[in-house]
């Protein structure tokens, strides 16, 4: 993909790219700006620089986490792809509020350089500031972020709105149809320069099921875990995502393989029983493994919410729906799940608070 960067627009102000490269080693050198920002800046660099790779952290989706080195032309290529399914053009308005650490936000620079989209950059924080915004083309946030949005009555004018990081959860999804604003969920991973497949959450041709953007093929392995290509990757992307293949370019997200709970012989997937444990409840949920002398794995429950609820009315509602097997043997109840920096929340570091009650 052959592409000249020209300049970019931030914040309103047209910089050239040779404007850019001089304000952004200024920024860094004076170190006046937040860290934040100066994050920004030095992506900005790394990514007009000489070199055809840029490094990135991986989230663990296709292994442990690493370090990897992702081409510039894959991140220019799945730029387009974005720009072209969602029809931006040369001044439409678009706003960072993802740290750049992460791929996601990364990508949205990326996007902005390649279409002449005019970036407005907000503190990525929980709640993402956007007073004094008017009108907004297009957006990327995690899920977090749409919901204390929401509750708090901050809803901004944004008219494309894609979540990505974690799962919709099923009271955002909820709440997300009362908003004008059209909103996806995406499918994707640092090692496919981010998304490569969309679910639309509202409106009219709302979907339950991810379908692939053009120039990208899908299958499965042994496992049922997702296997990607595509044009600009130079190999297949074996993730450890186990999906259900609804048709060649369309599949249902089930969970990650690695979380699988092998309680007694019978393989429970989490993240599955998450979302409807959540129907049921209306609280965010976590199923989480923990050993068990009889079973190997015993599955609980672990119910975000600052009330006080008992653990046996929650079993008695579940009772309902499902079978005493898919049960949770235990409920524990924590006041805020802790999070990652993508504002995932962090299984691990949730086993080892439960283990303490």
């Amino acid at each position: 993909m052959n592409v000249e960067i020209k300049g970019l627009t931030v914040n309103n102000q047209y910089f050239t790219k040779t404007e850019l490269l001089r304000f952004c080693e200024s920024e860094i050198a004076t170190g006046s700006a937040p860290g934040w920002k100066l994050d920004v800046y030095r992506f900005i660099l790394d990514f007009l620089g000489d070199s055809t790779t840029i490094q990135q952290q991986t989230s663990g989706t296709t292994g442990a986490e690493k370090t990897i080195e992702l081409s510039k032309i894959a991140m220019l290529t799945s730029a387009q792809n974005t720009v072209d399914f969602f029809h931006l053009k040369e001044g439409d308005w678009a706003v960072l509020c993802l740290p750049v650490q992460y791929i996601a936000g990364k990508m949205m620079v990326v996007r902005a350089l390649l279409a002449g989209l005019n970036l407005k950059l907000i503190h990525p924080t929980g709640t993402p500031d956007f007073a004094g915004i008017g009108h907004i083309d297009f957006c990327a946030m995690v899920p977090m972020q749409a919901t204390h949005l929401l509750e708090k009555n901050l809803w901004p004018n944004i008219k494309t709105l894609i979540l990505g990081g974690a799962e919709t959860g099923s009271d955002l999804l909820a709440q997300l149809q009362q908003v004008e604003t059209q909103v996806f969920e995406t499918y994707g991973m640092a090692e496919t320069s981010s998304h490569v497949a969309l679910k639309k959450l509202n409106g009219k041709d709302v979907e339950d099921t991810f379908t692939a953007l053009p120039d990208v093929q899908l299958s499965t392995d042994e496992r049922d875990c997702l296997v990607i290509e595509t044009t600009y990757l130079p190999g297949k992307i074996i993730t450890n995502d186990r999906v259900e293949m609804v048709s060649p370019n369309k599949f249902k997200w089930l969970g990650r393989f690695d979380n699988v709970i092998n309680s007694g012989g019978i393989k429970i997937q989490p993240e599955t029983l998450e979302k409807q444990f959540e129907d049921i409840l209306q609280k965010t949920c976590t199923v989480l493994a923990f050993p068990d002398e009889l079973l190997g794995q015993k599955m609980v429950l672990v119910v975000e919410t600052s009330e006080k609820v008992i653990s046996e009315e929650i079993l008695e509602k579940l009772a309902l729906h499902f079978d005493r097997k898919l049960l949770p043997k235990a409920v524990f109840f924590v006041a805020e799940f802790p999070r990652n920096k993508s504002f995932k929340i962090d299984r691990k570091a949730l086993s080892k608070l439960v283990l303490k009650f």
